[in-house]
């Protein structure tokens, strides 16, 4: 997906309303006819990720405010999916107010 002049896409910031300056956005990744893209505040600093993707009705949009990186957003987007189950165990560890859950969320599964 190629943006265009033409295009609009988020353009003011929700924090502070700053209009965002589109050259610095940075596209982190692209499928079909969708495009990920990562927008940072001149102003304020805060980041938004936005997907715009083509559809029958036109263009869409949905825009993920963040506190990641441009590069912490680009390694999850490679790392797996949690499953249902590894979700179920995070949450009974954290309700629960285990005293190991950072190391037991932490460790490695190898």
């Amino acid at each position: 997906m190629v943006f265009d002049e033409n295009m609009q896409l988020v353009t003011r910031c929700p924090f502070c309303s700053a209009e965002y300056d589109l050259d610095g956005a940075q596209v982190i990744g692209e499928e079909n006819d969708a495009t990920m893209v990562y927008i940072t505040c001149s102003e304020c600093e805060s980041s938004i990720v936005a997907i715009v993707a083509m559809s029958g009705l036109g263009v869409v949009s949905l825009g993920l405010v963040t506190d990641m990186t441009v590069e912490d957003t680009k390694r999850f987007m490679n790392e797996k999916h949690v499953s249902s189950d590894e979700f179920l165990t995070i949450y009974e560890l954290l309700s629960n107010n285990e005293q190991n859950a950072i190391k037991q969320l932490t460790k490695s599964s190898k």
